[in-house]
């Protein structure tokens, strides 16, 4: 019994495969820290130990809330889910002016920086605006008054205060 057997001799694998040869290792999108890291956000998140309660009865448990400041920045909201739980009414509002010199250095830096690698991208630092961003927010809640709780909300350079009634 004879058998035939022809064999391809493959040059190029892409020639054949129906779908095209990748390079082994990872890419960035399947990474953990992107793949699985919770997106950024714009707002300061609240750990709430306290149960809050209305005139109504109305109550708000504990856990993490987004304290979103409102567009007209006379209400602070308590979110979670994407919903609104709670709006307190906004206290004491300080908005530091952004100075224009400030901002021109740095788009100067950033330009610079553009001009420095712009033939070796790879070696070019991770930009960390973001990560400036996040750092600067902060929310806190404190209950060392017996009569109300104080909400303190900052973002960026917005100051807010709102005062909850126990």
């Amino acid at each position: 019994m004879i058998i035939d057997c022809n064999f391809i001799a493959l040059n190029n694998p892409d020639d054949i495969l129906p779908y095209p040869a990748t390079k082994s290792g990872l890419l960035d999108k399947d990474k953990g820290h992107i793949k699985f890291g919770y997106p950024s956000s714009s707002y300061p998140i609240l750990n709430m130990p306290y149960i809050l309660e209305d005139y109504d009865g109305n109550n708000i448990p504990p856990g993490h809330y987004e304290i979103v400041l409102s567009p007209d920045r006379k209400t602070l909201y308590f979110v979670q889910s994407k919903q609104i739980k709670a709006s307190i009414p906004v206290a004491n509002l300080v908005e530091k002016i952004v100075n224009e010199e400030e901002e021109r250095q740095k788009l100067k830096e950033k330009e610079k920086l553009e001009k420095k690698y712009r033939h070796n991208k790879r070696r070019k630092p991770l930009d960390q605006t973001e990560r400036k961003k996040q750092a600067d927010m902060e929310a806190s809640i404190d209950a060392s008054n017996p009569e109300y709780y104080i909400l303190k909300y900052k973002n960026g350079n917005i100051k807010a205060t709102g005062y909850i009634l126990k």
